[in-house]
């Protein structure tokens, strides 16, 4: 039989190193010529030779494929570690895109209930207060967008503050007059609700500004997925890898066991053991199949 000159042969000093400190590349090449020989004169192993050989071809692309993800990988981390510098270098952003917008919806919804009662102060029928309403959850979520973007920019964001806080005052003021006018409420049960209500719908405008502060952009949110896909492809990846390897080292040790009965019976080179001589036929069993 012939050995398939596919097969990828080691330089001598590759593969096990505690083989390679007992073989000199001379040694090693009478070895090599004994197991070629071996495998022609004994064709039964044929078959196990060609699994040995399907397992090893199956291992390279496995473990080409390992290098490739782990490519990917550290392409993605490096591209996400250039864009959290630019737009999180602090690492205070916890939450993703997707779920911060989601927060910040609830609490826009949450904010429309007292902003609809503050449309009533207005007096107008219920297609003009709703009509307000919409306007008002507009504004509320324009003050929240407004506190993320001048969060940079104190002197911008003071001013912000100033406008919020003068629309919320009319508010109060609106409301106030709405209950002890129409609902016949005193002025200090009137300025009361009207306080809890500009309160509540001022708590949720500066809890939506914060959970927008909290959360990711877009284009960092997708490259941090972008990240964890490939950090679980490089892991299955490398399992792949690993479950081949096993695979394959279990054929070379059948190749093994079944050259060990031929090795203990064939005379070694003069001056070397029989021990010596087992390791490097050993070692050239290994030759034809290296695993890096």
């Amino acid at each position: 039989m012939v050995v398939d000159p596919s097969i990828e042969r080691a330089e001598p000093g590759s593969g096990n190193a505690r083989d390679n400190r007992h073989a000199d590349p001379i040694f090693q090449a009478e070895a090599n010529a004994a197991l070629e020989r071996w495998l022609q004169d004994h064709p039964e192993i044929e078959g196990e030779l060609k699994e040995t050989v399907r397992a090893h071809i199956h291992f390279q692309e496995l473990e080409a494929r390992t290098r490739e993800a782990e490519q990917m990988l550290q392409i993605a981390e490096q591209r996400y570690a250039t864009l959290q510098t630019r737009h999180d270098v602090a690492g205070h952003r916890i939450f993703g895109c997707t779920i911060g917008l989601a927060l910040v919806v609830a609490l826009v919804v949450l904010d429309a209930v007292p902003l609809n009662w503050a449309a009533q102060a207005f007096g107008l029928d219920s297609g003009g207060t709703w009509l307000v309403t919409c306007i008002l959850v507009v504004a509320s979520v324009g003050a929240m967008v407004g506190f993320e973007l001048t969060s940079g920019h104190p002197r911008q964001r003071s001013l912000l503050a100033a406008v919020v806080g003068v629309a919320y005052l009319m508010l109060l003021g609106l409301r106030t007059q709405f209950l002890t006018t129409v609902a016949g409420e005193s002025a200090p049960v009137a300025l009361l609700q009207s306080a809890m209500l500009t309160a509540i719908s001022a708590g949720l405008v500066l809890c939506g500004s914060v959970v927008l502060a909290r959360t990711r952009s877009f284009t960092l949110s997708h490259s941090l997925g972008i990240v964890r896909r490939a950090r679980r492809g490089a892991a299955a990846a490398r399992i792949a890898q690993g479950l081949a390897s096993q695979k394959l080292q279990r054929h070379i040790g059948a190749l093994w066991q079944m050259l060990l009965p031929w090795a203990l019976g064939t005379a070694a080179p003069a001056g070397v053991d029989r021990a010596k001589w087992a390791v490097a036929l050993r070692q050239s069993v290994r030759q034809l199949f290296p695993v890096s």
